[in-house]
């Protein structure tokens, strides 16, 4: 009995002895194949006598952005006068605002142009203001300190028409770019 159980036990110790180095076997095989990542080495370099350290960099990159809204169209009365309207310039950084009208480009002594008579024209004056700033925008290009919500009012003045003044539709355009 004492060899039989001798002999039990060495099949025992023998049956985990393979087990374990199939499955060391099976690990080593596995460090071949595609995929597997072994860890990769450890780096001292950033270690001393007090501990480690490591920097880790943050950031974010905001783009610029500008939104215009508002400015309903302006419809000009024959007996003259002046009509309004009002529009916001919304940036994240400084602007150029250029203004200008398609009818006299940037000058704001301009006109509305008959629709099909060119030569027939109606005198105009418009005039730019910015909420919270002295005086009135120019015409052409003026810089804006911008990172804010900008209102401005746009005023357009005629005289009173002339009952001989030909008959239809005159039309101008103001045309506002804002750019960086």
């Amino acid at each position: 009995m004492n060899k039989m159980t001798q002999t039990v036990l060495a099949a025992l110790a023998l049956s985990f002895g393979f087990g374990s180095t199939v499955v060391y076997a099976e690990d080593m095989g596995a460090a071949g194949r595609p995929g597997h990542n072994p860890k990769p080495p450890i780096d001292w370099s950033k270690c001393n006598t007090l501990g480690c350290e490591k920097e880790i960099p943050i950031s974010l990159k905001i783009n610029k952005k500008c939104i215009l809204t508002g400015g309903n169209a302006i419809v000009l009365s024959a007996a003259g006068g002046t009509q309004t309207t009002n529009y916001s310039i919304t940036t994240n950084t400084p602007y150029v605002l250029n203004l200008q009208t398609a009818n006299a480009g940037a000058n704001n002594t301009t006109f509305v142009r008959h629709e099909t008579d060119a030569s027939e024209t109606i005198a105009t004056t418009i005039v730019t203001t910015k909420q919270g700033a002295a005086g009135t925008v120019p015409f052409g290009n003026s810089n804006h300190t911008g990172q804010a919500v900008d209102n401005y009012t746009l005023a357009v003045t005629n005289t009173a028409v002339d009952a001989t003044q030909l008959a239809g539709n005159y039309t101008d355009r103001y045309l506002i770019k804002a750019y960086y």
